[in-house]
């Protein structure tokens, strides 16, 4: 017997992970998606790592002095557009106020936790799901070309060895070892960070394939369905009106990236929450002569990672609004991450073939997601995971069905809570949502 209707708005990873979660919780799940097909926003093209080793959100002490130093050029890891500033002014102000020591520390440690419970949820659900998506299960390494870097890394990873996190310091030559194609820059290396419980796979083909196992028992993904406002009658959400009617439902899950802003704010709910351009690389390649796991390049801020046939660069913020322009000169900058990693790959490479995406994505103001009930009653929130949209996936749809089933959670959820003020001592047991409303 079902527990009862959901909707779901959003059919990318945030979306479809929420579905499969509550649908295994026993709920009636259906995920109502406006493009005409799934992934094909955030989703659809990302840096394919999954990575508890990187829970740091973008907001470090000090990076408001690298915005500035970063403004006008276009190869830069963080690039803010003046044009743009009006529109992130208040959350710009609460991204730099958490970047603060305490603050950034206190998020990363708590996406660590939401990152490591993740990977264990999404290798649950891709034994009992038979899923295929070009899973790569050999870590992730992170090169290092500054000495102050790479000891501030060492020094975070053993800041997080007490929660669990697995982090290898290695020599460059000692690197090399582990990924040969590093071999031939192994001089400009200072040092490298081996994190062996790191996974990396194809967004897309993940959530194609989820897609398919749902609707075979029988959940409903609808495309071409964009959603125009939640119903909300007497306090509660009853359903959505969408551009084709009205579609009732007893709860209602926000899991539309940073379109779920407005939609929230229209039911009087804030979330702050703003568009960040992503770019990615999508290059065809013999898989025996790319890397063998997934790279990282701190001094560059992006990442490498082997998908099968494909080799995905990726990496870069543009705080640059809804602007979803594919800058040449951005793309550009993923070409010389490669040359810069590899530059036997980046010479024999067949560029004509290589495939420039970008996309925006839902960055929180403070580096945390947003998981789980609203100040309405019956409406939910699963958005605000920023670069780690992939690597939280499994683990947040999985938190957001325990706290809207009133099952015990796994992890904290009050880090997450849209009510971020909440005091209240956690002992392991959350009552049903529904119970406070």
């Amino acid at each position: 017997m079902s527990r009862g209707d959901v909707i779901v708005v959003g059919g990318g990873l945030a979306g479809l992970s929420s579905a499969y979660a509550l649908h295994e919780a026993g709920y009636a799940v259906q995920v109502l998606e406006r493009r005409e097909d799934v992934a094909l926003e955030t989703s659809f093209a990302n840096g394919g790592i999954l990575t508890p080793s990187m829970p740091d959100p973008w907001n470090a002490p000090g990076v408001h002095w690298q915005l500035l130093r970063w403004l006008g050029r276009e190869d830069a890891p963080m690039l803010l557009r003046p044009r743009a500033i009006p529109g992130y002014f208040g959350w710009g102000l609460r991204f730099f106020a958490a970047s603060a020591p305490r603050s950034y520390h206190s998020s990363m440690q708590a996406n660590y936790h939401l990152c490591a419970y993740s990977l264990d949820r999404l290798r649950a659900w891709r034994a009992a799901l038979n899923l295929e998506y070009a899973v790569g299960t050999r870590g992730t390494l992170e090169v290092y070309r500054s000495p102050a870097s790479f000891e501030q890394a060492v020094a975070e990873v053993r800041s997080l060895s007490s929660l669990g996190l697995v982090g290898e310091p290695l020599d460059p030559s000692a690197a090399a070892r582990l990924e040969p194609l590093l071999d031939e820059i192994r001089g400009d290396l200072v040092g490298a960070i081996h994190f062996p419980a790191d996974e990396s796979g194809d967004a897309l083909l993940f959530c194609r394939g989820l897609r398919t196992r749902l609707e075979a028992r029988g959940v409903k993904v609808a495309v071409n369905t964009a959603v125009r406002a939640v119903r909300v009658t007497s306090g509660r959400a009853v359903g959505v009106e969408t551009e084709g009617g009205f579609v009732p439902g007893e709860r209602v899950v926000m899991a539309g990236g940073p379109w779920s802003t407005a939609l929230l704010a229209s039911c009087g709910v804030s979330v702050h929450v703003e568009p960040v351009k992503g770019y990615s690389l999508s290059i065809p390649v013999d898989a025996s002569a790319g890397p063998r796991l997934a790279l990282s390049d701190d001094s560059l801020h992006a990442v490498m990672t082997p998908l099968g046939a494909t080799l995905r660069l990726a990496g870069t913020a543009e705080f640059s609004g809804w602007d979803t322009t594919l800058r040449p000169a951005r793309v550009q900058a993923l070409w010389r991450l490669l040359a810069a990693l590899s530059p036997t790959l980046s010479r024999t490479v067949d560029r004509e073939r290589a495939q420039a995406w970008c996309g925006l994505r839902p960055m929180s103001a403070d580096g945390r997601p947003y998981i789980g009930a609203t100040s309405v009653a019956g409406l939910y929130v699963n958005t605000g995971h920023g670069h780690l949209g992939w690597t939280q996936a499994a683990g947040s749809a999985t938190l957001l069905a325990q706290l809207i089933s009133g099952t015990p959670a796994a992890i904290d959820p009050r880090p997450f809570a849209v009510a971020r003020t909440e005091r209240r001592a956690w002992r392991g047991e959350i009552r049903p949502v529904e119970q406070h409303s």
